[in-house]
């Protein structure tokens, strides 16, 4: 949760960024991949932390979600070897190295993959 004192969202990079009034994926950049289809899904059931509002005029960032597409592709879900009924934290670094799949509640061990680099925010 965004709100935890653990959470990510409320920490900041060690390392010199271009984060100060930067868009809130600056350094996270956070995706969904649900299982149903895009029709029934409500985007405003969605988190807020998923529509993110970005740029000079504050837009909302809807490209965020994305439904899998079981009739054309592969399953990411077996592919990855994602339990459907528990889901998944996918870490995937910027060169798409996939370094680590979580449970979806594993909080604390998701806030120890990154201590290295994060500091309390001020």
């Amino acid at each position: 949760m965004r709100s935890a004192p653990s959470s990510l969202a409320r920490k900041r990079v060690v390392v010199p960024t271009r984060t100060n009034g930067a868009d809130p994926d600056a350094v996270f950049d956070v995706r969904a991949i649900f299982q149903q289809n895009h029709r029934d899904l409500s985007v405003e059931s969605m988190p807020q932390f998923l529509l993110p509002r970005k740029g000079r005029f504050g837009l909302i960032d809807h490209e965020k979600m994305f439904c899998a597409d079981l009739r054309t592709g592969p399953d990411i879900f077996d592919v990855r070897g994602i339990d459907r009924s528990a889901g998944a934290l996918v870490i995937v670094r910027p060169d798409q190295y996939v370094s680590q799949v979580l449970p979806l509640d594993a909080h604390a061990e998701l806030a120890e993959f990154f201590a290295g680099i994060m500091l309390p925010a001020k």
